[in-house]
């Protein structure tokens, strides 16, 4: 949940009206020419040896008081490199910063090796219905309830749906995207940097500052964020309603693992965090259940996760 690289322009003095300096420009542009300039990926120039000399002559003329020359030199270079250019993203309101970092599953580190943005609660039927035009909820009457009984199908779609808006308002880089978060970066800010049962703890019985269970929802859902949040201010991670991952169902490798995202394919889709109506034990950081993707339910609904595209 919370987290470019500028270039730099070199700005070449010449002074033509002065006839005793020589013509620095056509030097440094017949130097270019036989030995090209290499641009690296971080967006700096390596210059050959030749061509860093001429440079070094530029500078040196610049400190002694040479006038600057602006107007055709400056016309003949881009405005800026790719890496200045780069735009950073405007996350929604209520997105969590997740710095990258680990944590240990049963015998095994799991490494988070990027930022992300979670969502700081679940999102409710007010935000699904207003981009979506429907509500498909069981338990309605009040929208900040978090949206319910939809597939996972559907909550990819309002991803999807988001970034979409997001991008055309501006807001949003074609290389960010809205998406659902991998069963790893869930239980990760989940956890939040414990290694108890639940982010609070292991003692279930404070369990009713933190989340709504079988034990005290009364039998329905109730509006996001009206229990305490975990260390990294992430509200109803335990309870009020299971929350879709990415990945899909199978079995943990006995194995350390980096940014995994579960099998290529399978059967069933994974859901974590608990819900109301089951008791606080099944709302344990690591415990995770599974449905098929194309199937929803009025005890599971979606938190959404922001990140770059490859990630």
């Amino acid at each position: 949940m919370v987290h470019g690289a500028s270039g730099s322009r070199h700005k070449e003095v010449l002074d033509s009206s002065r006839p005793a300096i020589p013509d620095l420009t056509s030097l440094r542009l017949r130097l270019t020419q036989k030995t090209p300039v290499r641009r690296v990926s971080n967006g700096f120039e390596t210059f050959p040896p030749r061509l860093a000399a001429t440079i070094a002559i530029i500078l040196l003329l610049s400190q002694t008081g040479c006038d600057k020359r602006g107007s055709d030199v400056s016309a003949r270079r881009p405005e800026s490199s790719p890496a200045s250019s780069k735009t950073e993203p405007v996350p929604l309101t209520n997105m969590v910063l997740i710095k990258a970092g680990s944590f240990v599953r049963g015998k095994y580190p799991v490494t988070i090796t990027h930022d992300f943005w979670l969502g700081k609660y679940e999102v409710t039927q007010g935000e699904y219905a207003t981009l979506m035009g429907k509500n498909p909820s069981h338990f309605q009457g009040n929208t900040n309830r978090p949206v319910e009984r939809l597939s996972y199908f559907q909550a990819v779609a309002y991803c999807s749906a988001v970034t979409k808006r997001e991008q055309e308002a501006g807001r949003l880089p074609p290389d960010y995207a809205y998406r659902l978060p991998t069963e790893a970066e869930w239980e990760y800010a989940c956890r939040a940097g414990t290694t108890n049962l639940f982010s609070f703890g292991d003692d279930s019985g404070t369990a009713d500052q933190f989340a709504w269970t079988l034990e005290n929802s009364e039998g329905t859902t109730h509006p996001v964020g009206l229990k305490r949040p975990n260390p990294w201010g992430l509200y109803d991670m335990h309870g009020n309603v299971w929350e879709w991952c990415l990945d899909w169902f199978a079995p943990y490798p006995a194995a350390p693992l980096t940014d995994p995202t579960g099998p290529a394919s399978n059967k069933f889709k994974v859901f974590k965090g608990g819900g109301w109506n089951q008791e606080i034990e099944f709302a344990r950081s690591v415990n995770r259940f599974m449905m098929a993707p194309s199937s929803g339910i009025y005890f599971v609904g979606l938190r959404v996760a922001l990140s770059q595209s490859h990630q």
